[in-house]
């Protein structure tokens, strides 16, 4: 049975009883929520992206330029193994959020077994066929010449180190789904530590180039890992790493995988969006190409801190959409919205403002005449790309995995003719224009696919994870 709120545990109503974490997700203000959930969460994918600068800088400086290229041509690799790992981080732990509102604590147990041994067992896949397949995988990056061999080190390494990333990205995920941001956040700022002092170890004092690098990043997603099943085991009641708990059921599987897909598309469209508009680009010559990057990570602070807030939020949408609390969905999203583009135009605005000096920080005349063209574009793209983020978040927050994956696909089918055909009519200036033509025709999908599937209506039945009469479950029995 769902749980159903009464006059002393319903909204605005605190209940003692509840667990700071669970009072987050539950009942407290929802922009105090929001932010508390929000904020660690884009401190973490801030903190992520230390990772790749600090391998780059120690391959760079204690490397070869071959070794320092290899690290390039693994970011690919890498991509593909979270692009999987986000099929059971996000698709079970939304899952689980909506379970804990409506207080199906058993079967969140079954689901939280699932994750972890089909992320791990998933990993161990992934890993075996990066090692049968390493050198045309290798060679598909790009990497050819003297630049093959410590690509194809690099590449080993990250096949060897994906039941590691794979569970590690699963277990933050359903660390989040319990309303632990700060918790989230911490096992972060470990992998880093860990990749940083590895780093030094292995490559500074032992001299071992792009193998130390590759030893460091699998060492930290191993220590994030560990720290968040232990993590899970000693604070979470829900949570089961026992295999007596892991069942494969269509109630678990169908919306696992829903969502997950979603993010897996997601993740292959950022991928091949990057490779064509590199492609694209290049053929204006090395000062657009250096626009479009200077551009696109000017882009990243605001594009990262909406993210973080909607991710953040995800846990908290699914479990007032578990709890049938249709109040609460609705002023979560709104916040949401709110506070995402407030966001993206208080840090557009100064970039937009100084555009100009900002790249003169940087680059001549010519980068400052390609790149102000470039970062109107994006900047403009960023308001809309917002508003997309949070569409996209409450799909996966409510297990609809159709209109999530329909909205990834929908990004993806809109992005590549437009870049295409407006590189092909309008020149360079068409192949700047896409992004905002992308965004905003992203929003306007987003709209219709939000009304078409009832908006924050709330089912009357129970929203996920109860079997169903009919359902064929099969159960892991251990002694």
């Amino acid at each position: 049975m769902p749980a159903v709120p009464t006059a002393d545990t319903g909204p605005g109503m605190p209940n003692m009883d509840d667990p700071k974490n669970i009072y987050l997700l539950k009942e407290a203000p929802v922009f105090k929520a929001l932010l508390s959930l929000g904020i660690p969460m884009a401190a973490g994918l801030a903190i992520t992206s230390i990772y790749n600068v600090i391998n780059s800088y120690f391959v760079g400086h204690y490397g070869t330029v071959e070794e320092l290229a290899a690290t390039g041509y693994g970011v690919p690799v890498f991509g593909i193994i979270m692009a999987i790992a986000g099929v059971f981080g996000l698709g079970s732990s939304t899952l689980a959020s909506r379970l804990l509102g409506e207080g199906n604590e058993t079967r969140i147990r079954n689901v939280t077994s699932f994750a972890l041994y089909s992320a791990l067992a998933c990993g161990v896949v992934v890993a075996i066929a990066g090692f049968l397949f390493a050198d045309p995988i290798t060679g598909l990056m790009g990497a050819s010449g003297a630049s093959f061999e410590p690509t194809k080190t690099f590449v080993h390494l990250l096949f060897l180190g994906a039941p590691f990333s794979v569970g590690m990205f699963t277990l933050e995920q359903l660390v989040r789904s319990e309303g632990y941001a700060k918790q989230s956040m911490y096992g972060i700022i470990w992998g880093v530590v860990i990749n940083s002092i590895f780093d030094v170890l292995l490559i500074a004092v032992l001299g071992w180039g792009i193998a130390g690098a590759g030893w460091a990043m699998l060492a930290a997603n191993a220590a994030s890992m560990v720290y968040y099943l232990q993590f899970l085991i000693r604070k979470s009641p829900n949570f089961s790493w026992k295999p007596s708990d892991f069942v494969i059921a269509g109630d678990i599987i169908k919306p696992v995988f829903a969502v997950g897909a979603a993010e897996l598309i997601q993740s292959a469209n950022l991928t091949v969006s990057a490779l064509v508009l590199n492609n694209i680009a290049a053929g204006y010559g090395d000062d657009s190409v250096a626009a479009f990057g200077l551009a696109m990570r000017l882009n990243m602070v605001p594009e990262m801190l909406c993210m973080g807030i909607c991710m953040g939020g995800i846990p908290l949408f699914a479990y007032a959409y578990g709890a049938r609390n249709r109040d609460r969905v609705r002023s979560a999203l709104k916040t949401a919205a709110m506070v995402s583009v407030a966001t993206s135009i208080i840090f557009t605005t100064p970039v937009l403002i100084l555009r100009r000096q900002l790249l003169e920080l940087v680059g001549d005349s010519s980068l400052v005449a390609t790149g102000e063209k470039v970062l109107i574009a994006l900047m403009l793209a960023a308001v809309f790309n917002a508003v997309s983020i949070v569409f996209v978040s409450w799909f996966q927050a409510a297990g609809k995995g159709l209109p999530a994956t329909l909205m990834t696909l929908g990004i993806a089918l809109l992005f590549f003719p437009a870049v295409i055909f407006g590189n092909m009519w309008f020149g360079f200036d068409g192949l700047t224009w896409a992004f905002p033509f992308t965004q905003i025709s992203a929003c306007v999908l987003g709209v219709i696919l939000f009304f078409a599937t009832g908006g924050t209506k709330v089912k009357d039945a129970p929203a996920s994870g109860t079997p169903e009469h009919g359902v064929t479950e099969i159960k892991v029995e251990s002694e």
